[in-house]
């Protein structure tokens, strides 16, 4: 068995086995209102918090897991998890992201009053850029595995590199030339 696979189960549903130190866990990857969402299914990953954070997190590295969202051509931006994938030592419980959450106007609001425009933009920026290295990597994987540009998944990656790209230049733009001058007013 291979350590990493997955089954199409409908157009908004993935499950995923994943093997992480010898042992295979499952996962759901399913489409809501808001993006895709990754669940876990064992029962020991929903015990152990701290568990379930390294194997979601060892998953999202791994490269046949990346390979199949390109492939069904979902965006790493678009997922989120049921876990708190960001500190592995910080005590979280498995959450049920379909739950409303507390206000989320409130949140907006606090964003709003946090941040200028500029900086939304250049946040905005820094996250495609790292999209797309990450596709960049793929892309050389993909080389390194024999795999050139008459490869039709070899060229879709690049297409995906290529629109990057260009919202990239189009984001930029939206500073103006020098993005550290001019005003830093709320938006």
């Amino acid at each position: 068995m291979d350590a990493f696979q997955y089954e199409l189960t409908s157009e908004t549903t993935i499950n995923l086995k994943y093997e992480y130190g010898g042992e295979y866990f499952t996962f759901s990857l399913y489409r809501d209102d808001r993006g895709w969402v990754l669940h876990p299914f064992d029962g020991i990953l929903l015990r152990n918090p701290a568990m379930c954070s390294l194997v979601a997190q060892e998953l999202f590295k791994h490269k046949p897991f990346q390979v199949m969202l390109a492939k069904e051509g979902i965006l790493f931006t678009d997922i989120r998890s049921t876990v708190n994938l960001d500190n592995v030592n910080t005590p979280v419980a498995a959450r049920n992201e379909r739950e409303s959450y507390d206000n989320p106007a409130d949140d907006l609001m606090e964003f709003v009053q946090q941040h200028s425009v500029e900086e939304v933009i250049d946040y905005e920026c820094s996250l495609v850029e790292n999209r797309i290295s990450f596709y960049r990597e793929i892309l050389q994987r993909m080389f390194m595995d024999n795999l050139g540009p008459s490869d039709p998944e070899f060229q879709k990656v690049q297409d995906i590199v290529r629109i990057y790209e260009h919202s990239l230049d189009r984001l930029s733009s939206l500073n103006g030339p020098n993005p550290g001058a001019g005003r830093r007013g709320r938006f």
